[in-house]
């Protein structure tokens, strides 16, 4: 039988070592605690549109306008120019990400192939990828006012896109409206419609400024601004959880 002093000996290690796997074990678990914490605060919110911005002038590159002039032969080909005069083409923004394929350096353009009545008319999307045109789409929808990236907010690898559309002044009051969208199957689907401005011929523009936060599925939230007779913008309320509409646009290939 082994000596009393030994025992005790036996027993300080054994206290000794179950108290470090102890320290070791509270010590990772603060870690990941700590981990997870930085993560959700530092994930906070993007912007999906903010229509108080000042608008940028669109102009393409060379190269650009050449890739996109070679899509429309197919698109005349695609839409009746008994309903639809195509002399009217006019690019309205074009935005950059990777919205097809995952890490891809793609560039969307949004244009206007023509009006057929007061906030009516056919929009186009040219996708275009390592200079050559991968993707060509057409859709019944409104007036095209321009489009920006939205950087993956519903976290699957891809960015969506915001495309503003004005319905034209019906009685002296109009109004822009946007559908966030996104890549699914190969084709623009939308995720979302929401208001973005709202104005008339005698008072101040309306606008909502919509942000995100990302997620599987994520949270979207509604700032609304005024702009009076300077053109500023001043906040108007709390920002504010909000949900968006259906988006009854739909885009087609275009072969």
């Amino acid at each position: 039988m082994p000596c009393r002093k030994q025992i005790l000996c036996a027993v300080r290690h054994l206290n000794y070592a179950l108290n470090i796997m102890k320290t070791r074990v509270l010590a990772f678990a603060f870690a990941v605690l700590a981990g997870c914490t930085l993560s959700v605060f530092s994930q906070g919110t993007v912007v999906v549109h903010d229509p108080t911005k000042e608008a940028v002038e669109v102009k393409l590159s060379a190269a650009d306008q050449a890739l996109f002039d070679s899509a429309l032969p197919a698109v005349k080909r695609s839409i009746s120019s008994e309903t639809c005069n195509a002399d009217s083409i006019e690019v309205a923004g074009f935005a950059d990400g990777a919205f097809s394929k995952a890490g891809a350096k793609q560039r969307l353009i949004f244009y206007q192939y023509c009006q057929t009545g007061n906030g009516f008319g056919w929009v186009g999307l040219v996708l275009i990828e390592g200079g050559n045109v991968v993707g060509n789409y057409i859709s019944e929808a409104g007036w095209t006012v321009g489009v920006n990236a939205v950087p993956d907010i519903n976290q699957n690898g891809l960015d969506e896109f915001a495309l503003a559309y004005s319905g034209g002044m019906h009685q002296g009051q109009g109004g822009v409206g946007v559908d966030l969208m996104e890549f699914a199957g190969g084709i623009p689907k939308g995720i979302g419609w929401y208001k973005a401005e709202e104005f008339a011929d005698t008072e101040a523009v309306a606008a909502w400024k919509l942000t995100a936060k990302p997620g599987a599925v994520p949270v979207f939230y509604k700032q609304k601004y005024f702009s009076g007779e300077n053109s500023k913008y001043r906040k108007v309320g709390a920002n504010a959880v909000t949900k968006l509409t259906k988006v009854n646009g739909k885009f087609t290939a275009v072969k």
